[in-house]
């Protein structure tokens, strides 16, 4: 029986690999092939409509020699994690080391020399079957939490750390640990935790074409609280990183860990874009003072124009007073209302200033909020909880 392809290349690249299909009669389309996009998104329509062809294998073909590799490698990515009992098999250049060694990481089972031959089909085939198991292990996708600010000074970034802290603290025994990626334009994560980093962020993007699961674990450095950091750029990252496409490591780091942060601070650009993409939930700290929400509306205009993105607010030193119309907060910042953190300003000052962040002292309503918004973003109550964070049993709050 046929195997059912998909095809992901160029137009040209695609006509050949279907040919080669017909007259191997080995495989058939499960449906019209795709064009390989000059830069990864998952949030491409033509990823969901692979999807739903469910096909059996996929045929990536690389782009031409001297060309980025990165969009190939994300789709190879973006298929072993969200199609999991698909194979890859990558097609290009044989003289391209890095390409065939940065394809298989990404999770291709093979990489067939160009221009693809029947026979090398079959043979690949061949080896398919017999291998002892062909189906492939499912991967677990992780979650990914973006954090970014209205504005400088809104507190993102204190957000970030304390609501990975909560959410490493519910985290459960067998899972890996939560990761906090600090991708602000200059980074403070370290600072808030009392960590000095060997690595940053700069560095990750200065090796994505070699990342793998073992360069990544060297780059990170842990928190007494087992929460790992990926720390931020000590100075602004150089423009070539920022333009460069984001797709595969964030790919990586969410096949590497169940949950993500990311601290994207203020930050307006081409990274900030690629982490939101890939988010799944994006958590707008902002304030109440008008300066806020105004800067909110317009960080919204300029990174979601078309507003396709969901935005959830996190109001952050929140006052309960009769001056805070909620619904219009809302309609101002065109985001619906999430959370609100109370407003503890001393306390964080302080806490930053000891490097020991506010949600790790249990007896403070700030530190229950946080727990509480780890609880409310994984779907599952509020319980105590022993271990770094031993919180007690929490109150209920409406939001």
């Amino acid at each position: 029986m046929p195997y059912k392809f998909s095809i992901v290349a160029d137009e040209t690249e695609r006509q050949h690999l279907e040919d080669v299909l017909i007259s191997s009669g080995r495989g058939k389309l499960a449906g019209p092939g795709f064009a390989l996009p000059p830069n990864f998104h998952p949030a491409d329509a033509n990823l969901r409509q692979l999807q739903a062809q469910s096909p059996e294998i996929v045929l990536v073909g690389m782009p031409a020699a001297g060309t980025s590799p990165d969009a190939a490698f994300g789709v190879i990515a973006w298929v072993r994690a969200q199609m999991p009992v698909a194979h890859v098999m990558a097609v290009g250049p044989m003289l391209e080391a890095q390409w065939i060694v940065g394809a298989m990481r990404a999770g291709a089972i093979e990489y067939l020399d160009r221009p693809l031959r029947a026979a090398a089909l079959e043979e690949a085939l061949q080896r398919l079957q017999a291998a002892p198991s062909t189906a492939l292990a499912p991967i677990t996708r992780g979650k990914l939490f973006a954090v970014i600010g209205a504005r400088g000074g809104c507190g993102s970034t204190t957000v970030a750390v304390n609501l990975a802290l909560s959410l490493e603290a519910l985290r459960r025994k067998p899972d890996r640990p939560t990761l906090l990626l600090d991708a602000a334009p200059l980074g403070h994560t370290a600072l808030h935790l009392n960590l000095k980093p060997q690595f940053t962020l700069t560095d990750l993007l200065g090796h994505t074409a070699r990342l793998d699961a073992a360069l990544l674990n060297s780059l990170l450095i842990k928190h007494e609280s087992n929460l790992e950091l990926l720390a931020g750029a000590a100075a602004p990252l150089p423009r070539a990183s920022l333009d460069a496409d984001h797709g595969a490591w964030l790919e990586l780091l969410l096949q590497a860990y169940p949950i993500v942060v990311a601290d994207l601070s203020a930050r307006l650009d081409a990274l900030t874009e690629a982490v939101i993409e890939h988010a799944d939930r994006i958590l707008f700290v902002t304030q109440t003072d008008m300066v806020s929400l105004w800067s909110a509306a317009k960080v919204r205009q300029h990174l979601d124009p078309s507003g396709r993105l969901r935005f959830e607010l996190i109001l952050n030193r929140f006052t309960a007073t009769p001056e805070a119309d909620l619904a219009g907060i809302e309609s101002i910042t065109h985001a619906p209302l999430l959370w609100k953190l109370p407003n503890a300003h001393a306390q964080v000052v302080e806490a930053i200033e000891r490097g020991q962040p506010p949600a790790g002292n249990a007896k403070t309503d700030l530190a229950r909020s946080y727990h509480e918004l780890a609880a409310t973003l994984l779907g599952r109550p509020a319980a105590k909880k022993r271990g770094w964070l031993p919180f007690p049993r929490l109150r209920t709050v409406e939001n």
